[in-house]
């Protein structure tokens, strides 16, 4: 599990890096809402990681391994792409942050220390969606006998 889950961390993290490059290249990243896109790349990544979890396990995959696969999945993809942010925007653009703070996506108080809180921002962002997305994947992943027991 821990290493289906590094692994298609790491590829989904080069998506998510991917697609910024792409939106700066094409002078996008400004726009905050792309960001929603992200999501879409992080479901694709962990469902990747959970087909391959599952055919690791010959098809009998448990629940909790699948969700363990997809939360661990979000989050090394996550934290290498917000770590990527914080050293692209405090090595060439200062102004993205500026972007980001402006439309007070991250807060109101951001002066103080303006990149960790874009950071946090990010990896809470990341966390959460890869932790829904994974919760709904496992209804159509998990094992066919999987069943809630009666209430007495």
């Amino acid at each position: 599990m821990e290493k289906i889950g590094l692994k298609y961390g790491l590829f989904t993290a080069i998506g998510l890096i991917a697609y910024f490059l792409l939106m700066t290249l094409i002078g996008m990243a400004h726009i905050v809402e792309l960001r929603f896109l992200n999501a879409l790349i992080m479901t694709v990544g962990i469902i990747v990681a959970l087909r391959a979890h599952r055919r690791s396990k010959r098809g009998d995959i448990g629940y909790l391994s699948g969700l363990g696969t997809a939360f661990l999945t979000s989050l090394v993809a996550t934290l290498l792409f917000a770590t990527f942010m914080l050293v692209y925007i405090k090595t060439f653009d200062e102004n993205l942050l500026k972007v980001l703070t402006d439309n007070r996506l991250v807060g109101e108080r951001v002066a103080s220390t303006p990149g960790l809180v874009i950071f946090m921002v990010l990896m809470l962002e990341g966390v959460i969606s890869g932790a829904m997305i994974g919760f709904i994947a496992m209804q159509f992943f998990k094992r066919p006998d999987h069943t809630v027991p009666n209430s007495p």
